[in-house]
């Protein structure tokens, strides 16, 4: 084994738990980072540090043998203490990241996702690669039975057109 590269968040910040969760496939490296605070809605969204433990996930593309981060990926309802971030898996064009803390009641696939009475009930997130090789919100993923500290994203597996969300 030799050392190959040390990856760092852009917007690295004390206690944002950076590597808390990893994936790798070929050349794409997926870290996920629980605590970062972070407050945006969407992919390289400006990082402003107001939303407490919302979490993250940076996505790094290697070309020859160096390693660039080439996305900041926050959930598309961000809410602090989400713990975004805290599983994370990814195929060729589709990430899936899970937020064991995220509130919303919703009980389907893209449920209404700004009813946060259901406390760490958690969710999945999928991302989508489009053809100018930008990742896109895809897909809010709840449980059909979700309720207060199922923790639904604690982990996350994707395989082909699968997902699978624990």
């Amino acid at each position: 084994w030799i050392f190959n590269a040390y990856l760092k968040a852009s917007n690295s910040d004390i206690s944002d738990q950076f590597g808390c969760s990893v994936a790798i496939l070929e050349d794409h490296i997926l870290v996920g980072a629980t605590d970062e605070d972070g407050s945006s809605l969407e992919v390289n969204g400006a990082d402003n540090n107001s939303a407490d433990g919302s979490g993250a996930a940076y996505v790094f593309e290697r070309t020859g043998n160096s390693w660039t981060q080439t996305a900041y990926i926050k959930a598309s309802n961000t809410g602090e203490g989400d713990a975004f971030g805290y599983a994370v898996d990814l195929s060729s064009d589709t990430l899936v990241i899970g937020a064991i803390g995220e509130s919303s009641d919703a009980n389907s696939i893209n449920g209404n996702q700004d009813n946060n009475s259901a406390g760490a009930a958690g969710a999945a997130y999928v991302y989508t690669k489009n053809s100018g090789g930008n990742w896109i919100f895809n897909a809010y993923l709840k449980a059909s039975n979700s309720d207060i500290s199922d923790q639904f994203g604690c982990s996350v597996a994707i395989l082909e057109d699968h997902i699978l969300v624990g």
